[in-house]
């Protein structure tokens, strides 16, 4: 919101409320158009996307109350928070030195949402030096070379609520890939942490939120790290009473020399630490996969750690799905069995923080798919008032999904 507000200050006095997020979505409208004009001349841009949707139907019950259902468009299979999501990568190359690379995200479809135009994820210019071996780029940016890389866990330090600068030295004497680098970046939370007023924002203050990063790759494995610095100057709305420090790590690890004897085998992990120079992390997520993929059958178990403020939940994951037809159609399951433990253990007699079993039937066409997912979970929560003596705080939801996916 930030960046918006600086981009958008001149249209202030717009007082009709449906001309300014018109404008918006006209102005980016017309930049993409610009983008695709040059396409025409310059023969060297490549797009790429996806757009998702489905129909979704979930039931959730509590202990003792009445069944709240509903039926909405959705895709629960990474695909935005709302109706489904348009995603359109841009990716322009001026010979092999120059270039920039932009990614558009529409996710919110609903007609009452006219503050909700499409939103450029990143769209930043970046040129190579010294045959490739330092690469700049400037802009909003976006594409970390040091980011989790998920599946799920989709995390980059930099922050594309404001511009910045990303410096990559990539040495050719050194063995292998190694990327090592830093941004310049700005604030990423809120600016009313308690700042005295008439004290002056210095250069110091936004340097304080720069990060570093490091990457490194050959045939036995592959290391990604990111550390995110933090200055005083800003705090998320839930922290400012605290004023805790809310510097971030990130990693991704894989192992590579297994699948030279087991092909289809592989095993790596991410993690997602935040706050981790302070006596007590805030909240942090480690997850581990293990995964078999030959041509009959995918079979992965996940194991993950999390920490939110002094509660812990250990969880566990296998799935296993399986290919008929060449991979034309595909149908399994997963279960999760998570604990949690700790001070803040929601439900102290719970023995066990929640399950959930999900099987799914799916079509792959090329660059599409068609699925049917089924979802049920029952989970321990909070006490409520109300609840009757003896009964306990459980909650059941479930849920079912027709997506739809195409790639491009």
């Amino acid at each position: 919101m930030r960046n918006e507000k600086l981009a958008m200050g001149n249209w202030r006095s717009i007082k009709t409320p449906l001309i300014a997020p018109t404008i918006r979505a006209g102005a980016m409208l017309l930049v993409l158009g610009l983008v695709l004009c040059t396409a025409v001349f310059a023969q060297e841009i490549k797009f790429s996307g996806e757009a998702k949707t489905g129909i979704y139907w979930q039931q959730t019950q509590q202990e003792g109350q009445d069944v709240d259902a509903f039926v909405d468009m959705k895709s629960t299979d990474d695909a935005g928070g709302d109706h489904g999501r348009f995603r359109l990568n841009i990716d322009y190359a001026n010979g092999k030195d120059f270039g920039m690379r932009m990614r558009l995200n529409w996710e919110t479809w609903r007609p009452s949402a006219i503050n909700a135009p499409p939103e450029w994820t990143y769209a930043f210019g970046y040129g190579n030096f010294f045959d490739n071996q330092m690469t700049i780029s400037v802009g909003r940016l976006g594409g970390s070379p040091w980011g989790t890389g998920g599946p799920e866990m989709w995390k980059e330090l930099e922050d594309k609520g404001a511009g910045g600068a990303r410096v990559e030295w990539k040495p050719a004497f050194v063995p292998g890939q190694l990327n090592v680098g830093f941004v310049l970046n700005y604030f990423n939370s809120d600016m009313d942490q308690g700042w005295p007023q008439g004290k002056p924002l210095s250069l110091l203050n936004i340097l304080r939120e720069s990060i570093i990063g490091v990457s490194y790759s050959d045939d036995a494995f592959l290391i990604r790290m990111a550390y995110r610095f933090d200055d005083e100057y800003d705090a998320k709305q839930d922290n400012k009473l605290t004023g805790s420090i809310e510097d971030e790590f990130i990693y991704r690890i894989e192992e590579r020399v297994l699948a030279k004897y087991l092909p289809g085998f592989q095993i790596w992990a991410l993690g997602d630490l935040y706050a981790p120079s302070t006596d007590a992390i805030q909240w942090l997520r480690n997850w581990l996969f293990i995964q078999y993929a030959p041509d009959l059958f995918t079979a992965q178990v996940r194991v993950g750690y999390e920490y939110i403020t002094s509660r812990s939940d250990f969880f566990v994951k296998p799935s296993l799905y399986w290919n008929f037809f060449d991979k034309l159609l595909s149908i399994g399951t997963s279960f999760t069995y998570c604990q949690d433990f700790g001070d803040g253990k929601l439900y102290e007699g719970s023995p066990y923080r929640y399950i959930e079993v999900e099987p799914r039937i799916q079509l792959n066409f090329t660059s599409s798919y068609i699925a049917f997912a089924y979802n049920f979970k029952q989970e321990y929560i909070h006490p409520w008032p109300g609840l009757k003596p003896g009964a306990e705080p459980l909650k059941q939801t479930q849920w079912m999904n027709l997506r739809f996916c195409i790639y491009f």
